[in-house]
């Protein structure tokens, strides 16, 4: 069964991506938006520095990553596309397989208790090793990638500048990376900044499509954030690869089917979400 779900071309408008930073931008760190709640990732166990940041972007970047050296996170999480990669039903992984579920969206994971379309995992700074292990993402293992990184001239002296000694360890490799991602904050629409007060306006249009996504999809998609980061089964039946979603983590018969609800920011250049797959991935 596919589902087919008509989001307002006039929220669409309004949530096109707009993030804090770019990918030419030097070493940003997290401006929590004022109509944000507060983030619940532990940054006093992780504090974001300029340094750090820039690390986790080279590696966010680095193809070393993977098995071959093809494949990076960008390679699939893509920025145009708000760092998703548009235009796949199912992500295209290392040596172009094809992968169990399209890309997740990485913008405002501060703000997130669970990654991944199942919620297997419960810590951001774990989060990419789900990836580099999967055999049809990057295939890779971390004390290969370490090794990897340790013959390379320049990464000694990233990770002095970001940690204080040159020493590349699996640990500091994945806190770089949750830095950088830290800093993917999608709050500078011409929504927020008319939720803000900053000068914007909402068109007649505009203004209908944000009371009726108030009225009938707030219940999983509440503002700022436009998701509740909960896990929903939306009417899905068996897909054709057999993804069960929350079921195959729990086993329990109530998570079958069930995906994390996607955020509606970015929504225009995210696809497909629920729309042309089987599920919501």
């Amino acid at each position: 069964m596919k589902l087919k779900i008509t989001i307002p071309v006039t929220l669409v408008a309004l949530l096109i991506m707009a993030f804090f930073f770019s990918a030419h931008q030097k070493a940003p760190l997290l401006n929590v938006p004022s109509h944000f709640p507060k983030p619940v990732y532990p940054f006093e166990r992780n504090p974001l520095t300029e340094a750090g940041v820039e690390l986790g972007r080279t590696l966010f970047y680095e193809a070393l990553l993977s098995k071959d050296n093809t494949m990076s996170c960008g390679s699939c999480h893509q920025q145009a596309s708000g760092f998703t990669q548009q235009g796949h039903a199912l992500s295209r992984g290392i040596n172009d397989l094809s992968t169990k579920r399209n890309t997740m969206p990485l913008a405002n994971l501060a703000w997130s208790r669970h990654f991944g379309w199942d919620g297997r995992i419960h810590d951001l700074d774990l989060f990419p090793m789900v990836p580099i292990q999967n055999e049809t993402e990057m295939d890779e293992s971390l004390p290969n990638i370490l090794e990897k990184l340790r013959q390379e001239r320049d990464y000694p002296n990233l990770f002095t500048k970001a940690f204080g000694s040159p020493e590349i360890t699996g640990e500091r490799l994945l806190k770089a990376l949750s830095q950088f991602m830290l800093t993917m904050v999608s709050a500078n629409s011409r929504y927020d900044r008319a939720v803000r007060n900053e000068g914007a306006t909402f068109t007649p249009d505009e203004r209908a499509g944000w009371i009726l996504v108030e009225r009938k999809c707030s219940g999983c998609h509440p503002e700022p954030l436009f998701t509740d980061f909960s896990f929903r089964n939306n009417g899905l039946s068996k897909t054709a690869n057999d993804d069960q979603g929350q079921f195959d983590i729990t086993l329990k018969n109530d998570d079958r089917y069930k995906f994390k609800v996607p955020t509606l920011r970015n929504v225009a250049v995210t696809a497909p979400t629920c729309t042309t797959v089987d599920s919501p991935r």
